[in-house]
């Protein structure tokens, strides 16, 4: 991917927040974008970090999450203890993040790091903010994203009040898996689900351990409701394990 104005262009129109946005804001967004190439493990900001604008994620995931760091004397051995982490989502491309910046945040309330090597692209807070100022084109789609992504929130928190852990997982497999052979229509099963990032950062984003994560699969594969190979989750009978669950 090179940096080019056409290639900055089709990289826009690839996410859907700007897929219906008129041209003419396309156009004057386009000359300060930045494309990122990041890492594996490398961070895309952090807490408490200048909000510099939208990342559009064009290849690769990432991990959103908050974070709780210990005190050094917290630590047995007197020594720094890892401090909690809680992931709040998982995100695959095409995507939008730091969407802080459109409530008037001038710093990020969460983290987000790379899970894989990825591409991003960054619209710089003056720009995006100037054509946010200069009409409601913006506007109205990316108020459209955020609506989105709360919504998708308000039921991870409904999900983690009103169900047992074990219901929780089997509905992560149901709806968010990413799907390798989809059941055919209309017949409930089979189906072959790939977990998007690894069973520690699932299990956080489930607010279970991994411990329990696993024997949650364990216990799911020994009923013959699945078939676990690493990452990739096979479900025989699609309509049976949501009945169970």
């Amino acid at each position: 991917m090179s940096d080019g104005p056409a290639d900055v262009m089709t990289s826009l129109r690839s996410a859907p927040v700007f897929r219906d946005v008129p041209e003419a804001v396309l156009q004057r967004l386009a000359p300060s974008a930045r494309l990122l190439r990041l890492s594996r493990n490398e961070p895309v900001f952090q807490r408490g970090q200048a909000c510099e604008g939208l990342h559009l994620l064009l290849a690769g995931q990432v991990k959103v999450y908050a974070r709780v760091d210990k005190a050094a004397d917290a630590a047995p051995d007197g020594g720094t203890e890892r401090g909690h982490e809680k992931v709040i989502e998982v995100m695959m491309a095409p995507a939008c993040l730091g969407e802080s910046m459109l409530g008037g945040e001038d710093t990020h309330s969460v983290n987000a790091t790379m899970l894989t090597d990825g591409v991003l692209l960054l619209l710089p807070r003056e720009a995006v903010m100037r054509e946010l100022h200069g009409g409601p084109d913006l506007a109205i789609h990316l108020l459209a994203d955020v609506s989105g992504r709360v919504n998708r929130l308000v039921h991870d928190i409904e999900a983690l009040t009103l169900r047992t852990a074990s219901e929780r997982v089997v509905a992560y497999l149901l709806r968010d898996g990413v799907v390798e052979a989809p059941p055919v229509p209309g017949d409930g099963g089979p189906c072959t689900v790939l977990l998007p990032a690894s069973k520690g950062t699932i299990a956080s984003l489930l607010s279970v351990t991994p411990e329990h994560f696993s024997r949650i699969l364990h216990d799911l594969q020994s009923r013959g409701l699945i078939a676990v190979n690493r990452r990739q989750i096979h479900i025989p009978d699609v309509q049976r394990l949501a009945c169970h669950a």
